[in-house]
């Protein structure tokens, strides 16, 4: 029972973990805070794009670094 508790408790931090970084992602202000907040988790730009697909997309709308004018799309 202990050994099913801790895959548990392993999902649930998995789970906190993809929200805190799903909302890193939507709240960034620019792709450089996009990039620091995936370097924070320890992924590379390739493994975020094809494990969030979704995330990648919202990330190319923003600007290169903070202040600037957001790229036409």
């Amino acid at each position: 029972m202990d050994q099913m508790h801790e895959q548990d408790s392993d999902s649930l931090d998995s789970l906190r973990e993809s929200s805190a970084l799903e909302l890193s992602i939507k709240t960034a202000r620019s792709k450089a805070e996009v990039l620091e907040t995936i370097q924070t988790y320890d992924l590379s730009e390739d493994d975020f794009t094809k494990r969030f697909p979704v995330l990648a997309k919202v990330t190319q709308g923003l600007p290169d670094v903070p202040g600037e004018a957001v790229p036409p799309t």
